[in-house]
């Protein structure tokens, strides 16, 4: 159990430290933590299940021979560091596809807004803030990123890399650090590029939501490339910021909505 755990806990340890050396933001208070801990708890309870259930059922399938339509690239499912390396990169960049429309979809559909908007009502960003959202989303993140993943592409055999990759990944730039990738940040997400879309400044509404690989903001008109020293403050403009896990559940089904977003 410690083992699988080590993934979620090793991040929020190590950048959690990071960030208190180097801050982009305010530092996140222990109340702050606390609340959010406990919600990633709650995300990884019964969604988290539900996308496993879907993931083995897939699975099963594909061990009766039934996979994807799509064999992209046999080199990776060769052998060798190389092959091993083409799999991950070319699985991570079909996830980041997925997931940048997926991404997007949350921001412009005002039901889905209404989900996601918990995720960005942190106004002290960082990394804790990687798996605090609602836990209605690993259900629409398995239904509109993995099973078409699933359906479409066979791809290499490294899938618990990828996952690790994409657990780590997103712990890092949700991470509260002064840290900046300069002319690489069109190539490559990092804190910079990330905070910029949690960003509560109307220029940044809608933008930079790739996880990864940025080429897809760049490609479809999202992409805004950070400026030297810019680390904008994050959060909701009208919304506060919830104070318990009630709060947080509820949030979607409240009759009193109002949010200038999306």
């Amino acid at each position: 159990m410690t083992v699988a755990l080590a993934p979620l806990i090793l991040p929020l340890i190590l950048f959690g430290l990071l960030e208190r050396l180097a801050p982009a933001g305010p530092l996140k208070s222990a109340r702050g933590w606390w609340l959010n801990l406990r919600l990633m708890l709650l995300y990884l309870g019964v969604p988290t299940l539900f996308g496993f259930a879907i993931k083995a059922a897939v699975t099963k399938a594909r061990s009766a021979g039934n996979g994807g339509f799509l064999d992209l690239f046999p080199i990776v499912y060769s052998t060798g560091m190389l092959a091993l390396i083409a799999g991950c990169l070319l699985a991570i960049l079909i996830w980041d596809f997925f997931y940048y429309w997926w991404h997007r979809a949350q921001h412009s559909i005002s039901w889905l807004w209404r989900i996601h908007c918990l995720h960005h009502m942190d106004e002290t960003l960082g990394v804790s803030a990687n798996m605090r959202v609602h836990w209605l989303e690993e259900i629409g993140r398995t239904l509109a990123i993995f099973l078409p993943m699933a359906l479409l592409f066979n791809l290499p055999a490294q899938t618990g890399l990828v996952a690790l990759a994409i657990t780590v990944w997103g712990a890092f730039v949700h991470s509260n650090l002064r840290l900046q990738l300069g002319w690489a940040s069109p190539i490559i997400a990092g804190p910079q590029l990330h905070r910029i879309h949690h960003s509560r400044l109307v220029e940044h509404h809608d933008r930079n939501f790739s996880a990864f690989l940025p080429v897809w903001d760049v490609l479809f008109g999202t992409y805004h490339h950070p400026k030297r020293g810019e680390f904008p403050p994050t959060g909701v403009e009208g919304r506060s910021e919830v104070s318990s896990i009630w709060e947080a559940v509820i949030l979607p089904f409240r009759r009193d909505w109002t949010t200038p977003r999306p």
